[in-house]
């Protein structure tokens, strides 16, 4: 299924859900713990994720996969999410943004979620895991992203969240700035 979009996704602006997340965050430390911590997805240890249990992964795009908007995926990237599949793991792209660049990961049996509430919204984490992962049990599903705000909203709606330090790109200020304020309220806590 191939997914078409005119332009950014109406999820790439301010949500409400985004707004509450943002402001919670500098006192409520436990909506900042991560699972894990990398500099960049390939790190992400699939044994680990094996070894707690988990049957999917939801991945960001901006910022975790490619720089923002970007078209086109590095080769590494693409044999790291072949091996969690071969691995069993079921995968989905979740990004607020553009929807339509995912053919060659669709290609290899990759969901992209579409149509439900923007990160980070816990009902929109809920629908990704039941309608793109086929999972009903959100203890054994991570959000892989760049964003303590939105990927980082998978805490709220009971999944683990693994952090990857940003691919720097084309992002607007605003969602600079914001993720950095989450980042460095994450450091506060020891996080």
């Amino acid at each position: 299924m191939q997914i078409i979009s005119k332009g950014p996704s109406l999820r790439e602006g301010l949500t409400w859900a985004k707004f509450l997340r943002f402001i919670a965050l500098p006192f409520s430390p436990s909506r900042l713990n991560t699972f894990m911590q990398v500099k960049k997805f390939e790190e992400v240890s699939i044994k680990r994720l094996l070894e707690q249990g988990l049957k999917g992964v939801l991945i960001d795009a901006d910022g975790t996969l490619v720089s923002h908007h970007a078209r086109k995926f590095n080769s590494s990237v693409l044999e790291h999410v072949r091996i969690m599949l071969e691995n069993g793991l079921k995968v989905a792209i979740y990004t607020n943004a553009y929807e339509d660049r995912f053919e060659v990961l669709q290609a290899m049996g990759v969901k992209v979620v579409s149509n439900v509430p923007a990160k980070p919204d816990p009902h929109g984490f809920k629908i990704a895991m039941t309608d793109f992962l086929n999972l009903n049990d959100t203890t054994k599903v991570c959000m892989i992203g760049d964003s303590y705000i939105t990927d980082g909203g998978a805490i709220d709606a009971g999944m683990l969240f693994i952090h990857v330090q940003p691919i720097k790109g084309n992002e607007s200020i605003t969602h600079s700035a914001t993720r950095l304020f989450a980042y460095l309220c994450a450091k506060m806590y020891g996080r």
